[in-house]
């Protein structure tokens, strides 16, 4: 099995790392900003907060499924992968 890795793989682990970290900075923002609302307003802004969260766990997710997408091919083992993603849950 060839262990070399396709530019375009890379390319994409790239591209939904930098997806995550703009989550990740977007959740803390949002996280920020529901601290410094008025009391009447704090319900909507951690419903704000909570949606930035699963924005980011589900960038994450994404990140992560590639990571190990390139991992298998590197190391030929599928085992591998599956292993990596049951530890995410």
């Amino acid at each position: 099995m060839s262990t070399e890795i396709s530019p375009e793989l890379v390319d994409r682990m790239i591209e939904l790392y930098c997806d995550w970290r703009t989550a990740f900075w977007d959740a803390r923002a949002a996280y920020a900003r529901s601290l410094d609302v008025p009391a009447p307003d704090r319900t909507l802004a951690f419903a704000a907060y909570t949606a930035a969260l699963d924005q980011e766990e589900s960038a994450c997710e994404s990140y992560a499924a590639q990571v190990r997408a390139i991992q298998s091919r590197c190391s030929g083992d599928t085992a591998h992968a599956e292993r990596s993603h049951a530890s995410l849950h």
